[in-house]
């Protein structure tokens, strides 16, 4: 599953990236600058977490990183030479190409995750989500559940005073008072 994201979404990421980050490469940022400031190449440029054989996958690592600072893969072979990762990307500017970006916090931060084409991303989205839709609905039915026991309690104040029952009418609306106390409290 593909989702798509903005030319523009995609530069201002890279470019927050290079402010915020120190690369272990310091070729590697003109390869991330060569990227930014070429609209065609951010069209087919993909943010994943790992690396899919067969195909074109740039990797960059900040300082604070266990990874190398720079790798280039394609297909099947692997060079760590900006240069030639300009070349092809200057020769092929249509073909897809993805980018890895390692840095410290990277899976809590939700600029990254936003950009991330990834099922786990995905997959943590649709949990937060229906985290979300639980607690709601969990508040929701604790709302409808007190308002059905209020109404409960009026009607057994209302036999109470029926019936002429004094005692039970008290504790009834004692009750009630609670019950208004948690509403509004």
């Amino acid at each position: 599953m593909r989702k798509w994201i903005s030319i523009t979404e995609k530069r201002n990421f890279l470019k927050w990236f290079l402010d915020n980050h120190r690369l272990k490469s310091t070729d590697a940022r003109k390869i991330l600058e060569f990227i930014i400031h070429r609209p065609h190449l951010l069209e087919n440029l993909s943010f994943v977490d790992k690396i899919k054989p067969r195909e074109k996958t740039i990797v960059v690592s900040s300082m604070q990183s266990d990874e190398s600072g720079f790798a280039f893969y394609d297909r099947y072979r692997k060079t760590e030479d900006v240069s030639q990762a300009l070349h092809d990307l200057t020769l092929n500017p249509s073909e897809k190409v993805n980018l890895i970006l390692n840095f410290y916090g990277k899976l809590l931060n939700h600029r990254y995750l936003q950009m991330l084409d990834s099922p786990e991303a995905d997959s943590i989205h649709l949990y937060e989500q229906s985290e979300r839709h639980a607690r709601a609905a969990e508040a929701l039915i604790e709302k409808i559940s007190h308002e059905q026991e209020i109404e409960r309690v009026k009607r057994q104040i209302d036999e109470a005073l029926d019936k002429n029952d004094r005692l039970l009418f008290e504790q009834l609306v004692s009750r009630l008072q609670e019950l208004d106390k948690k509403r509004t409290g």
